[in-house]
């Protein structure tokens, strides 16, 4: 296998039309309300290179974009382009489209594109190297029904709010605002935390998720801080999520219908999927975590892949 460089007047083809996911590639066990999720895998190459859709800490149906100095510890696939400025660490590149790595890149592993692999100077690429390789990208469509509240929240700056799981409208705090979180199920429309706005996540009960069907967006130096042994799922319906520079998040999120961004600098850990577009600013860091469960929404969705279908409802998952 080799790297096939292009020239720099080379134009990269636009994103491949937008697929979508939720963590395949695990299946729920023990009671509560859980999605059954088959395995599915990438089949890359008639020497049978595969990879889950659970080991990826990036996945886009679209294009994948990283600033300079970006780190990610683990996987990442998308449909469209993926491109790199300098200085990027990543271990795995799996991509539909074409793939460009900016200088002084590092990918420990192997990249697989079926369109060009086209480098910078002083790339290093650690294992194999295919352009024009045989790589599907699972395809996820789906229906989905959310319900949420009336009540709006909003906290004024320096103030602390304190939720408890159930349904409500827009979300938005001022800065210098903190908002506590327990275990449950949070839908809502729209969120926003403005600067230097921490949300601090008890797990200790049980996981924490957040079902939206607006917006999810915050501004600059946010924590997301989690106790206990829970975890803290987002999942965005219909539109998109953007982190602001500095943001601390760990979570399972997933952005259906939209894209999902982070500003610079920002720390990320768990893993971060959208049907969209993704975006890492510079020197943003990701560190992978596969999270086991899949918490589902309490409303009916339907999620088609690939001639399969899941059927979600609360307490109850089937397949047809």
């Amino acid at each position: 296998m080799r790297v096939e460089c292009l020239n720099s007047n080379t134009v990269l083809p636009q994103a491949s039309r937008p697929s979508s996911r939720r963590p395949l590639g695990l299946r729920a066990e023990g009671r509560g309300p859980r999605v059954a999720v088959f395995v599915f895998v990438f089949a890359l190459t008639a020497q049978a290179t595969t990879i889950g859709i659970d080991q990826l800490a990036l996945w886009a149906g679209g294009t994948i974009g990283l600033g300079s100095g970006v780190s990610i510890d683990a996987p990442i696939a998308s449909g469209g382009n993926i491109s790199t400025g300098s200085n990027v660490n990543l271990t795995y590149v799996y991509t539909e489209s074409n793939v460009w790595l900016g200088n002084n890149t590092v990918v420990s592993g192997d990249v697989f594109a079926n369109g060009q692999v086209q480098t910078g100077s002083n790339v290093v690429i650690g294992g194999s190297s295919s352009s024009f390789a045989d790589f599907t990208l699972p395809q996820l469509d789906f229906l989905q029904q959310s319900a949420f509240g009336t009540d709006n929240i909003y906290g004024p700056k320096n103030s602390t709010t304190t939720l408890t799981a159930g349904e409500y409208a827009d979300w938005s705090f001022d800065k210098n605002t903190t908002l506590n979180l327990s275990a449950g199920e949070y839908s809502l429309k729209n969120f926003w935390l403005g600067k230097d706005g921490v949300v601090n996540i008890d797990t200790s009960a049980g996981d924490v998720t957040l079902n939206l069907v607006g917006q999810f967006s915050t501004s600059s130096d946010v924590s997301f801080i989690t106790s206990g042994s829970g975890s803290l799922y987002i999942n965005i319906f219909g539109s998109s999520a953007w982190l602001g520079r500095g943001t601390s998040l760990a979570a399972a999120m997933t952005v259906y219908g939209g894209d999902f961004g982070a500003g610079r600098s920002a720390q990320l850990t768990g893993s971060f999927f959208a049907t969209g577009n993704i975006w890492l600013d510079r020197d943003s860091q990701l560190g992978f975590v596969s999270y086991q469960e899949i918490p589902e929404p309490s409303s009916l969705v339907i999620f088609a892949v690939s001639g399969l279908c899941f059927l979600v409802r609360k307490n109850r998952a089937a397949r047809c």
